[in-house]
């Protein structure tokens, strides 16, 4: 299916427009809301409910980033990527609690689960507990809605990318009241070609660009296609992110600041005489 049939438009009427703007493509977890926050809190959690099964403290003096480390070590080899089951986190770290290493816990987890010793009802409600506390909606970041205020008022049409649930973006962007700042929600896998497609949304002479989180999954393959991208780097970044470097066009702190550095852009696309004088919070990436 393309990503044109997976779009879901909000019923919501959009803002007043003032003029015809770009279309901005903006990814949704860890860009417009903290799931970071969600699932440190759900981790931490789940790691206190294996420390209490087994017996055992961690050996380290940050739980959440003990979790984390085997978190994406469990990522690495999932075909699913950060979405595996959660059972095999909860089985990896009770065996390295029991003394495995865990590069040899993490192998024994994907490899037969039931050599964590812990029973299968108690794997089960330790996973269902987890799965109850990321179900809560995420707090919007700082300077999101301020910055889906500025967007729409000069006429950008906003769309949300997701590789995650459609209906569970959708739940979020109602709780937040989002609805009258977002054209359009996809769901798909962010790839070059994906975004090509998407291309095909704009109008003539209509500027793209992409605002994401995460270099490997939203600015790369943005960039490929031949989008202009911004990149607001979140609190969470796995390890595969540090190699990456960073190719975005744009470089932002908050999302509203991306949003005035879009504005900018456009604003100086417009005009042929550049106005001097003007500060910016932002930074252009050097593309030499």
């Amino acid at each position: 299916m393309s990503p044109r049939q997976q779009t879901v438009s909000l019923a919501a009427p959009r803002l007043e427009r003032r003029r015809a703007g770009p279309l901005v493509l903006v990814d949704a977890d860890n860009t417009l809301w903290d799931t970071d926050g969600v699932f440190a809190r759900a981790q931490l959690a789940l790691v206190l409910a294996v420390q209490n099964t087994v017996g055992r403290q961690i050996p380290a003096e940050s739980c959440l980033d003990y979790v984390r480390s085997f978190d994406q070590a469990l990522a690495e080899r999932h075909h699913l990527g950060l979405r595996y089951p959660p059972r095999l986190l909860i089985q990896a770290i009770a065996l390295a609690l029991q003394g495995l290493s865990q590069h040899e816990a993490v192998r024994r987890a994907w490899s037969d689960g039931s050599q964590s010793r812990l029973a299968s009802e108690t794997v089960s409600q330790i996973e269902r507990t987890f799965f109850d506390m990321i179900a809560s909606q995420p707090d919007l970041l700082p300077g999101v809605l301020a910055g889906l205020r500025d967007l729409a008022v000069t006429g950008t049409t906003t769309v949300v990318l997701t590789e995650g649930s459609r209906k569970r973006v959708m739940r979020t962007i109602e709780h937040h009241d989002l609805n009258g700042y977002i054209d359009r929600v996809f769901e798909a896998p962010k790839t070059a070609r994906m975004f090509e497609r998407v291309r095909g949304l704009a109008r003539n002479g209509q500027t793209i660009y992409m605002i994401g989180d995460q270099l490997t999954r939203d600015i790369r393959p943005a960039n490929e296609a031949g989008l202009k991208t911004i990149y607001v780097p979140s609190a969470f970044q796995p390890k595969w992110e540090l190699p990456a470097g960073n190719v975005a066009t744009f470089q932002a702190a908050t999302f509203d600041a991306a949003a005035s550095l879009l504005i900018q852009a456009e604003d100086e696309s417009r005009s042929p005489v550049q106005a001097s004088g003007e500060s910016s919070n932002l930074r252009v990436q050097n593309r030499t």
